[in-house]
């Protein structure tokens, strides 16, 4: 076998070694159902804000980023994939603005620089354990979750 001949067939050897790996999650898949709501603050929509499902049972939690009509679509497993069924405590917080583009041009490297919230929040919403709010998402799923702070 000469030279060239040797060094292709390496290459490919090396290179076809992590074509078998699976890709996907490598945690636990967390059963979930379809959870969505809005949040509001004083009765106005609140846009731009995290809001987190953390659940009683301690599994993973859902969560999901506030449209402009103040709607969110929770995601466990990954985006928009629902929560898991039960009670959760839930905080909220604000994410920043929303993206312009899909690319990452106008992401915050350092927090200091985030710009501030358009409405500001009492700070106890920011801890599932202070925030006071506990929601069930039943085993059928919910699309109609409040959360309404004062």
């Amino acid at each position: 076998m000469n030279r060239v001949t040797f060094c292709t067939l390496a290459a490919m050897a090396v290179a076809g070694f992590g074509c078998n790996q699976q890709v996907g999650p490598v945690g636990e898949v967390i059963e979930v159902v379809n959870a969505s709501g809005v949040l509001t603050f004083q009765g106005k929509p609140l846009e731009g804000f995290t809001v987190t499902f953390m659940p009683v049972s301690g599994k993973r939690p859902a969560s999901g980023i506030t449209d402009a009509a103040g709607k969110f679509v929770l995601g466990t497993n990954g985006a928009n994939d629902g929560a898991e069924a039960g009670f959760h405590n839930v905080a909220v917080v604000w994410a920043g603005p929303p993206p312009t583009d899909d690319t990452t041009a106008g992401a915050i490297d350092d927090p200091a620089d985030m710009p501030a919230p358009p409405v500001e929040i009492p700070a106890m919403y920011a801890n599932p354990d202070t925030s006071g709010i506990t929601l069930e998402v039943p085993r059928s799923g919910a699309s109609d979750l409040k959360i309404e702070l004062d």
